[in-house]
């Protein structure tokens, strides 16, 4: 009597689709006076779901923080009257300008998708006498279902 066995290969496992990265995107502002001891402030944060939408989130907060460092002067926020232009002192630091080229440059933002697609930090920085305005996105690290650490707890005071 023969006995014949038919083994069959194990149902393979649909391929997994790539789980999409999200992106912690932050705006935020800093004394220039001493860098090590410098107080940051967070203005604003967001978590992208991709990188476009991360370069999108920074351009307009670089043009919303631009626009209140320096309002526009057509920007209607003083009635015509009150409003006397004149031209301040340069002194060498013009933070809102840089910002809203920022938001034209295809250069940087390409740079700053290629940092995102290699997993790493990028920050534009600019600053005038006394602060130092930070435009910053960074992946969100994937826990695979596990928790996350506590958080640290606050640094003690002087």
């Amino acid at each position: 009597m023969a006995v014949s066995i038919l083994v069959e290969p194990p149902p393979t496992a649909p391929p997994e689709l790539p789980v999409p990265r999200p992106w912690w995107c932050e705006y935020t502002i800093a004394e220039a006076v001493d860098p090590v001891r410098a107080r940051e402030w967070l203005y604003a944060g967001y978590a992208a779901p991709s990188p476009r939408l991360a370069i999108r989130w920074l351009v307009e907060r670089a043009r919303h923080l631009a626009d209140h460092i320096d309002p526009p002067a057509d920007g209607g926020w003083a009635p015509a009257p009150a409003l006397r232009v004149r031209r301040a002192p340069d002194r060498g630091h013009d933070p809102a300008n840089a910002l809203r080229t920022w938001t034209a440059d295809e250069a940087e933002h390409d740079q700053a998708l290629a940092a995102m697609r290699d997993g790493r930090l990028y920050r534009f920085t600019v600053a005038d006498s006394d602060q130092r305005y930070s435009l910053s996105v960074r992946p969100i690290p994937r826990t695979s279902g596990r928790a996350l650490p506590p958080p640290l707890p606050p640094a003690p005071g002087p």
